[in-house]
């Protein structure tokens, strides 16, 4: 029988490559009498493979009695829709929950069921009858039997604990319960070691309750006031994700004991209150993330980086970067906010995608059905053709990019904590990541809890506060020969906010808040001098290669240092970064950028399979322009390049030139593809 696997970022169904780009259809809110021309204009659109929720709550009609063959309501045909499937040619990814969510009356699940948390006795009892059934009918179906098509399954849905909903069922408020059972726990059933770590005098465990932070946009709220409320605060976000992930492998385990084997995946949200991704990986095999962005990513300044960035976390997490529910439409309510959703906003958050590192998506919904709108099918199987013929255009792209086989080009990695997220103790307008995103540096993060790349530097994002495993790991990082750059915000705490400096920074002598004047750095004599307006840190840096400023009035300061570490080096500047500064730092410690752009709001990517190079283009900007592209770090000579753009077929040819520069169109909030080739002389 074929085996259906993950390997090096790629399904294998018999060993041999399906691209893992999908497209959302609900069989039971369309009419059966139109499910194969929906699945016609799927296969025209060049997708093989479809995806469907199927809905606990409408195929249990009664309780107890479930209905997966119409017998009830021909909608109800799940093995039909399998068979048609089947026959069609169509591979299927399928997401039987228990819960769906998909606006949906109690998102999915029956009544009955719906009245305990997802880890209570009596759910799980629910949800075992309801998993067993579902499976009966799918199974046969699996890719792994003969003349199967479901290659993946997801288990259950965007875990999340709904505090709002059974906050009392966990003992947030009134009885004890699942959280104080998870905080005994945590502190080791000391009692005294809590009440030190929460500036607090319970007599028992049951006592303890969570000081909780606000999470609504625009809320007020009460502010943390200090490392005790802030390490409760923590403490709550941790009980959320040992909740999460303990569902998630019960959900994952439910599934597998009843012989399903194809890979099995878990969808988090594009945030990181509720899950821990890397957790999540840890119980399934490959994580994904859901994303609906605001219309040509226009929520605020930071929306389009802060896409990207989740990309790339997810890239550093998952075994196969996986965008679970991509937007194509919306649902009624998000659409006031998101306005309406042009091509090039398709264009644009796809490109962004594989700028960012994705390897695989599910638009989601491919296919209108009730609550939502601007899919580019409707639910009678006609196409939006405005809509219709851009997801053509990517769906080329996409086959012809094979972004599953490409390695990304960056020796440029940042540090990302998901849990400082999550407290709203770091926000995503850190000062590295904007300067690193004005500069169009290209980078990959990582959570130094649980590794860091080699690359030749790493920029450090995050509080003063860091798990000690992570101080270890970046100690690691930089004794094997790495290059840790930090400016004002560097770790020297553990995560109970103790000091902690086991990776050798220097704490500052004096900080010179009121310093305003702007000044210049230069990293060594002979080095361009870069402007810089900030407060500053100033250090004594006694046994380093000392960074001075001459700051007018204060004289001439010590306001960072180089220090060897091992076989590597630490860089701390106690200023805020600026673009300049980031780019000037790449250069002094001789740091390829593969590919940049000059021109404002274009941001780039650079991927290679084998003497292929592939190059990414977004322009975020509000205008159409003509953008300049520099590739200084490929390897080989001075040839000229060519380019052609996979989604127009275009081409610039640098040949004569003998330059690795473009110059082209990009309209506004837009992008470009290219595939790169060298001239042959």
């Amino acid at each position: 029988m074929p085996k259906v696997e993950i390997k090096q970022s790629r399904i294998l169904v018999g060993g041999k490559e399906v691209p893992l780009i999908s497209g959302e259809v609900h069989y039971w809110r369309l009419n059966p009498n139109y499910w194969k021309d929906v699945l016609c204009r799927v296969k025209e659109m060049g997708l093989t493979i479809v995806s469907t929720y199927v809905p606990w709550d409408f195929h249990e009609y009664k309780r107890g009695s479930f209905d997966f063959r119409g017998e009830t309501d021909e909608a109800r045909n799940l093995k039909a829709f399998l068979d048609l499937t089947r026959r069609e040619g169509l591979w299927l990814v399928i997401r039987p929950g228990p819960y769906i969510y998909s606006e949906w009356p109690h998102d999915g699940v029956p009544d009955y069921a719906y009245k305990y948390h997802r880890l209570h006795p009596r759910f799980l009892e629910f949800a075992s009858v309801y998993i067993r059934e579902v499976t009966k009918v799918f199974k046969p179906y699996l890719a792994t039997r003969r003349g199967g098509h479901i290659i993946l399954l997801q288990a259950d849905n965007e875990i999340d604990p709904w505090p709002d909903v059974f906050g009392q069922q966990y003992g947030l408020s009134g009885e004890a319960g699942l959280f104080q059972d998870f905080i005994r726990k945590l502190y080791d059933n000391d009692l005294g070691a809590l009440n030190r770590a929460w500036g607090t005098a319970y007599g028992s465990f049951r006592e303890a309750s969570p000081f909780i932070a606000t999470m609504l946009a625009g809320e007020k709220g009460i502010p943390l006031k200090g490392d005790k409320e802030l390490k409760r605060n923590l403490d709550y976000f941790k009980f959320k994700y040992d909740y999460t992930l303990k569902v998630a492998k019960w959900s994952v385990e439910a599934y597998r004991k009843l012989g399903i084997d194809v890979p099995i995946y878990l969808n988090t949200y594009p945030f990181f209150y509720a899950h821990d991704w890397a957790d999540f990986q840890s119980v399934a095999d490959m994580v994904g993330v859901d994303l609906y962005p605001a219309n040509e990513l226009s929520e605020d300044e930071f929306e389009h980086r802060k896409f990207c960035d989740k990309v790339r976390y997810l890239a550093s997490v998952s075994r196969l970067p996986f965008i679970a529910e991509f937007q194509s439409g919306v649902w009624h309510g998000r659409h006031y906010e998101t306005s309406v959703l042009t091509p090039n906003h398709y264009r644009m958050i796809c490109l962004s995608a594989f700028l960012a590192g994705v390897k695989g998506w599910n638009w989601y919904m491919l296919v209108n059905r009730d609550n939502w709108y601007m899919s580019p099918i409707n639910e009678w199987g006609r196409v939006r053709g405005e809509l219709y013929d851009v997801f053509k255009q990517i769906v080329r792209a996409f086959k012809a990019l094979k972004p599953a086989s490409l390695r990304k080009l960056t020796e440029v990695g940042v540090t990302f904590n998901p849990l400082q997220y999550a407290a709203r103790t770091l926000t995503h307008n850190s000062p590295i990541l904007q300067a690193l995103y004005k500069g169009d540096v290209d980078y990959e993060v990582c959570d130094p809890r649980r590794s860091v790349p080699q690359k030749k530097v790493i920029f450090y994002s995050g509080n003063q506060w860091l798990d000690m495993k992570a101080h270890e790991n970046l100690r690691a990082y930089v004794e094997k020969g790495g290059t840790l750059v930090a400016f004002r915000s560097y770790p020297r705490k553990d995560q109970d906010f103790n000091p902690y400096q086991t990776i050798g920074f220097e704490d500052p002598e004096r900080i010179l808040f009121e310093f305003k004047r702007q000044f210049t750095i230069s990293l060594d004599k002979g080095r361009p001098a870069v402007p810089v307006n900030s407060s500053v840190y100033v250090f004594k840096a006694e046994r380093c290669r000392k960074i001075q400023a001459d700051m007018g009035g204060y004289g001439r300061q010590t306001i960072g240092y180089v220090k060897s570490v091992g076989k590597g080096r630490i860089l701390h500047l106690g200023v805020e970064p600026t673009p300049e500064l980031v780019l000037e730092i790449l250069r002094y410690l001789e740091t390829p950028l593969f590919a940049y752009s000059i021109t404002r709001d274009v941001k780039t990517a650079i991927f290679r399979r084998g003497a292929k190079h592939y190059l990414v283009v977004v322009n975020n900007g509000n205008e159409d322009k003509s953008a300049t592209v520099f590739l200084p770090a490929l390897d080989g000579d001075r040839r000229g390049m060519i380019a052609r753009d996979l989604m127009n077929g275009e081409v610039f040819d640098q040949s004569k030139e003998r330059r690795r520069i473009f110059s082209f169109p990009v309209s506004r909030k837009d992008g470009r593809l290219f595939e790169l080739s060298r001239c042959s002389a």
